[in-house]
């Protein structure tokens, strides 16, 4: 899948889970490429756009535990963390050799928006969206 396609496949894809939650789920989203320790904004949809990459190393501090060795790195790998509150980042999915989905709520933690009953209907659309990257990476190289 190239940049294009992959922007449109989450643009659809968040609009059926703010949908499915009754309101926006995250209100920030960007796909950084992480290639050779190098930092890459390939797309950025959110408040931040200017600081984005400078703050990034802070927000996306609880995260990054879960960027494990263990995962292949191939595309629809994800994972949430209840720590991420205001600009730190809540959830990121794997969409291809070392490019990443970074999501945040800039007003809410995963913890606030888990509870709500809505939640368990919405996270469905979340992993909808992972496995379009499990079947089919991102591939920078396709641009």
């Amino acid at each position: 899948m190239n940049l294009q396609t992959a922007v449109s496949r989450i643009s659809k894809s968040i609009s059926k889970l703010d949908a499915a939650y009754g309101r926006p789920v995250f209100d920030e989203l960007a796909i950084v490429g992480l290639a050779g320790g190098q930092l890459k904004l390939h797309h950025y949809k959110g408040p931040n756009q200017g600081g984005f990459l400078t703050e990034f190393a802070d927000n996306t501090m609880a995260l990054r535990k879960e960027l494990t060795e263990e995962q292949t790195g191939l595309g629809g790998e994800f994972s949430f963390t209840r720590e991420g509150e205001g600009a730190s980042m809540d959830a990121y999915i794997c969409l291809g050799p070392d490019v990443y989905l970074f999501c945040n709520h800039t007003e809410k933690s995963m913890h606030e928006i888990t509870q709500d009953p809505q939640w368990l209907e919405a996270q469905g659309e979340f992993l909808n969206l992972s496995q379009f990257f499990a079947v089919d990476p991102l591939d920078l190289d396709e641009d």
